[in-house]
């Protein structure tokens, strides 16, 4: 029987699940009976040592059933060897001897990663600092304690299982993005970590995602996503709660198609009453596609007691999809009733990612700010030798907003590029004005300058001045700011199209699209007059998600459909956490053409 265990200890089967964290793969073994470290590290051709400082959790103890992270030998290094960086962010006041003290690195360490440092080191600059270095120590002196991540988890659900927060668990999983891959290890500082948590531990997180499909599975009419088909007669209640002021309105609206220039809606209502007109148009092309759909209208009037008369209709139970209300405070109690009685909810304008939490059946249209900055980071993550500059005018407000920026792009470049070839640099305009922002100019790489303000004032005198400095340097550069700019009468537009200005759009209406054409042409026959955003807005809302009615069935929550495209949005929803809702993930990026047009950025 000894016999039999010391021949298996020394034939370990390489494992065929891979992990990658900080840009470095690794295989994930599961320890088998009779299993030993020696023999564990020969099979994989690294060191026991390595194994060690992958794992430091386990304190070199392993037994059966235990997880381990093995770097993956490739062929450009020495075996037994895996070069492996961190990435820091430099902080005020911080000093390159803190920082090789706190990294256990010397200073020629991190010039050679960062040649740019030898010049200084600058607030908020990001650094490539290594660690395991062949014949030293692990550089990472803190203990950690590691998670293998589940199916949908969430930097969210993260966060709250372990009471951390979530700007601390992207500082040491810089990896990490709005999605956690199935079997990403997550690793977390043991100083931060609840003592009394386990993190070998996991039922409770698999309850948690299960328990919302658990109970629409006990419903008499549940059906699966692939076993579902629309059968021809079959009807789909849609509702539709918007603020249409109707007792004051209705005459009104008469007249105003009638003599336009004699009335005038109140309350917004023209938008409003676009909209609607915009699902009109979505339902009817459903009709006439041969699907079944009644649609229920309500109007809420932007009032507590009214939407509370509503929801107490029982003919609302009865629905198989809510679209609105429009504003926030109401968004939040249709919520709470589309939750208890499990019908998907959408939210046309609302755009406060915390509406999510705890409503598994709410779509939330309009990506949160968060989401945005985040999408962005990711544009310009995918920017080849880009030195990226945010320039700020010192309030907090603009301060914060950099930080935001700085973070997303920070995990979403290195997450995705194994050799980083960006540069990050902040600039307060109040110290030193253009000159600042030309000193932090590459002459060789894309500068893309964001500018994170609303002042007027402020865009203008530097948009203004960088124009100049552009175009007497012929400096490569990129321009973020916001579409509101346009607007801006002290701004030239041709500056912004000479510094290939772009901005972020939650919509984007091609006019030579042949189904857009088709749609204004509809719209003017029905309704007499020119659609707008909001008719857009209603028609790609409502065919979207009556598309998934009549794809899926009144339980499309728990089916993938993927991104799709509508005639001006793009829809891509994703779950925030394993009880909240679905965000909208996907926006456009605009820039200026050659004659001024706008275009999607590619």
């Amino acid at each position: 029987m000894m016999c039999c265990g010391i021949m298996q200890a020394q034939q370990v089967k390489k494992s065929d699940i891979f992990v990658q964290i900080f840009g470095t793969k690794y295989y994930l073994h599961t320890v088998r009976e009779g299993e030993t470290l020696d023999a564990i590290a020969k099979a994989y051709g690294v060191t026991v040592q390595e194994i060690n400082m992958e794992n430091k959790a386990l304190g070199g103890k392993i037994s059966a059933g235990t997880s381990l992270k093995i770097p993956v030998i490739g062929s450009n290094q020495t075996p037994g060897y895996t070069q492996q960086f961190v990435y820091h962010t430099v902080e005020k006041k911080q000093t390159l001897y803190s920082i090789c003290k706190q990294y256990g690195v010397s200073q020629e360490d991190i010039f050679q990663y960062n040649p740019d440092t030898k010049n200084g080191l600058k607030t908020g600059t990001v650094l490539k600092i290594p660690k395991g270095n062949p014949g030293k120590p692990d550089r990472q002196d803190a203990e950690f304690v590691y998670h293998t991540a589940r199916q949908n988890e969430t930097l969210y659900s993260l966060s709250e299982r372990y009471s951390i927060s979530i700007e601390d668990i992207v500082k040491y999983n810089p990896n990490l993005k709005n999605g956690i891959p199935q079997g990403t290890i997550v690793r977390f500082p043991r100083n931060i970590v609840p003592e009394d948590d386990n993190f070998n531990t996991e039922t409770d997180v698999v309850a948690e995602q299960n328990v919302v499909k658990d109970r629409a599975m006990r419903n008499p009419d549940y059906v699966p996503c692939d076993g579902y088909s629309y059968k021809r007669g079959t009807t789909f209640k849609v509702a539709l709660l918007l603020p249409l002021f109707l007792n004051n309105n209705i005459v009104q609206s008469e007249r105003v198609r009638a003599e336009p220039e004699k009335a005038k809606l109140s309350n917004n209502a023209e938008r409003i009453f676009e909209f609607y007109e915009g699902v009109l148009l979505a339902v009817k092309e459903m009709q006439q596609a041969g699907k079944s759909v009644s649609l229920y209208v309500y109007d809420t009037e932007n009032n507590f007691a009214t939407t509370d008369r509503i929801l107490s209709d029982p003919e609302l139970k009865k629905m198989d999809l809510i679209i609105g209300p429009l504003h926030t405070d109401n968004v939040v109690r249709v919520a709470r009733f589309s939750t208890e009685n499990q019908i998907p909810m959408v939210s046309p304008f609302a755009q406060k990612s915390d509406l999510l939490h705890n409503n598994p059946y709410l779509y939330q249209f309009s990506p949160s700010l968060s989401t945005s900055i985040a999408q962005t980071a990711d544009y310009f993550a995918e920017l080849s030798n880009a030195t990226v500059i945010v320039v700020h005018n010192g309030s907090a407000a603009e301060v914060d907003m950099t930080k935001l920026y700085r973070d997303n792009l920070t995990r979403s470049y290195f997450s995705d590029k194994n050799v980083p070839d960006m540069i990050f640099k902040e600039i307060n305009y109040k110290s030193g004005g253009i000159a600042r922002v030309q000193e932090a100019m590459s002459a060789t790489n894309t500068n893309v300058l964001l500018i994170p303000s609303n002042d007027e004032v402020f865009i203008t005198n530097v948009v203004n001045q960088l124009a100049t400095v552009v175009k007497t340097n012929k400096y490569k550069v990129v321009l973020f700011g916001s579409q509101s700019w346009e607007k801006y009468i002290n701004i030239d537009v041709e500056f912004l199209q000479s510094m290939n200005f772009c901005y972020r759009s939650s919509n984007f209406t091609d006019y030579s699209n042949p189904s857009v054409k088709m749609f204004v042409s509809n719209f003017r026959d029905r309704f007499n007059t020119e659609p707008g955003i909001y008719g857009f807005s209603g028609y790609d809302i409502a065919k979207c998600f009556i598309t998934k009615l009549c794809n899926h069935g009144k339980y499309f929550i728990f089916c993938e459909d993927g991104a799709n495209k509508g005639l001006v949005y793009k829809f891509d929803f994703k779950r925030v956490s394993p009880m909240g809702g679905f965000e909208n993930q996907s926006t456009f990026v605009l820039r200026y053409g050659k004659d001024f047009s706008v275009e999607e950025a590619k």
